[in-house]
This record gives C-alpha cells, sequence and structure tokens, in this order.
C-alpha cells in the first residue's frame, strides 16, 4: 500500500475517532442555587428533621423535601420565567405544626441567559437582589455569593433560631 491510501486511511480514523468523544458536557446544566442550615446561635452547621419545604404559587406539586430524613442542604431552584421565587418552610414537629408555624424566603432576581459551551449549550444563570423572609423560626438569609451558576457550591445560609450553647464552666 503507498503512502497517499495509507495517510487517507489515518485521517478517515481519526476524524471518527474525534467524532466518537464521549466527553460531552460533563458539567450540571442547571444553575440551582444550594442553600445549607445554620444554627444562628453559634453559627455551625445543622440538620433539621421535621421540616417540609414547598414553593409558593408553583404549578403542581411543588414540595422539595418533607424530612424526615433530616436536611443539611436544600437545592432552592428560581422560575425563570418571574422575577422572584418563594418558598415556605413548614415545621412538622407536632407542637410547630398544631400552631401552624411557618416560614416563608423570599428571592428576587434578575435571570440572564447564559451560552456554557457548544457540548453544554445555553442556560439560565441567575443574580439574586434582594432576600426577605419571616422571622418565625429563621433568625436571618445570607448569600455567600449572589450569583448562581451550574457550579455546585453553597451560596446561600438560613440562620435558624436554636437552643443557645450553654457557656463553659
Amino acid at each position: 500500500m503507498t503512502s497517499a491510501p495509507r495517510l487517507a486511511i489515518f485521517m478517515i480514523l481519526g476524524v471518527a475517532a474525534a467524532g466518537c468523544n464521549s466527553s460531552g458536557c460533563l458539567d450540571n446544566g442547571s444553575a440551582l442555587p444550594l442553600a445549607g442550615f445554620y444554627s444562628s446561635a453559634t453559627a455551625k452547621p445543622i440538620s433539621v428533621d421535621s421540616l417540609m419545604i414547598a414553593g409558593v404559587g408553583a404549578p403542581g406539586d411543588s414540595v422539595l423535601a418533607h424530612t424526615p430524613p433530616a436536611l443539611s442542604k436544600v437545592y432552592l431552584p428560581m422560575d425563570p420565567a418571574s422575577p422572584s421565587t418563594r418558598w415556605e418552610l413548614t415545621y412538622t414537629q407536632k407542637e410547630l405544626l398544631r400552631l401552624g408555624i411557618t416560614d416563608t424566603i423570599t428571592f428576587d432576581y434578575e435571570t440572564i441567559p447564559y451560552f456554557a459551551s457548544e457540548e453544554c449549550g445555553a442556560m439560565y444563570i441567575y443574580r439574586i437582589t434582594r432576600v426577605s423572609h419571616t422571622d418565625n423560626l429563621i433568625d436571618s438569609v445570607a448569600l455567600t455569593d449572589s450569583l448562581i451558576t451550574n457550579v455546585e457550591l453553597e451560596r446561600i445560609r438560613i440562620y435558624f433560631r436554636t437552643a443557645e450553647e450553654e457557656p463553659e464552666q
């Protein structure tokens, strides 16, 4: 076989191998804000075991979480067609449930179309412009970064009122 046909065969095999690239898009294709739960008394992470989280005004079943098991983090998706999203936290511990104690967190944001790459395509990212909440058991809500992208990183911290730690003697 002469070198010209051999070169053509190697070029065809090279193109075929490149066309079979399986790496593609390995990134998360959705910008989902990750929220962590913390004690307002200690600023340490906590787990909450009597909690239901549901979207306010969301179509269909919008329940994100219903414990048990206990949660220490949760994704709080945003609606790209709306400038804000509200989440209701219902405390399902027997006495709190009987009293109907809930909290609501509202996120106001800008929806930004973002072209990630040819393999990953386009998606929305969000810039949170304002956070408000009720304060029954939630002490505060803090943002570690207002830009919500597809990078899996906790950007929201929800601080719950918890019992104060006893001072050391």
